[in-house]
């Protein structure tokens, strides 16, 4: 029924056609190898396997192809390394079909990786983190979970989740939107 609602909307959309639909990772996969795709649309997970290895195999044969992670994982998602220029977008489903709309907009208009819903620019935005919230930023777009931070930075998992508070507060992103943007702007902007 989501996929059906999903093709839906995908199909009143200027600039997208639809080539394929999938329901497990099989056939996903069957898909990326018989054509290239400019554009996915990946759950984490399917029934018989990970998203992540749908992409795996669709960035081998097409290298530039755009990804948007559409899942109710998406709060924990971290993006593999080998994967990060083709990740656009990561999207709750439960907030999906707003998000989505704007997030293939985007691509599609070829604006790619934006900082919607952030104050102003990214680097903009970033300047209203303090040097502690930035560290926290960063370990999130490293993926890490709030026991992680909290063990790497040597401060309790309140402390961790009061910083991420002020940093979605500060960036006017929560949830899945603020790791997206920790995740981007991690692997273009900030020096390991």
């Amino acid at each position: 029924m989501f996929l059906q609602l999903l093709v839906g909307m995908l199909r009143t959309m200027p600039g997208v056609e639809v080539r394929a639909t999938a329901t497990t990772a099989a056939t996903a996969v069957a898909a990326c190898r018989s054509q290239p795709f400019d554009l996915l649309i990946l759950d984490l997970k399917l029934p018989d396997g990970d998203g992540l290895d749908v992409l795996r195999v669709a960035a081998t044969t097409a290298p530039g192809i755009d990804c948007v992670i559409l899942s109710s994982a998406a709060c924990e998602f971290a993006c593999p390394q080998g994967l990060l220029g083709n990740l656009r977008a990561v999207v709750d489903k439960t907030q999906a079909y707003e998000q989505l709309q704007d997030r293939i907009t985007e691509i599609v208009r070829g604006r790619g990786i934006s900082f919607s819903g952030a104050a102003d620019a990214g680097s903009t935005a970033l300047a209203l983190l303090r040097p502690r919230e930035l560290e926290v930023f960063r370990l999130i777009g490293r993926g890490l979970m709030t026991s992680e931070i909290s063990q790497r930075l040597g401060i309790s998992k309140n402390t961790v989740e009061t910083h991420r508070k002020n940093i979605a507060s500060r960036l006017g992103a929560k949830g899945a939107e603020l790791v997206r943007l920790a995740t981007i702007h991690n692997h273009t902007s900030l020096p390991d």
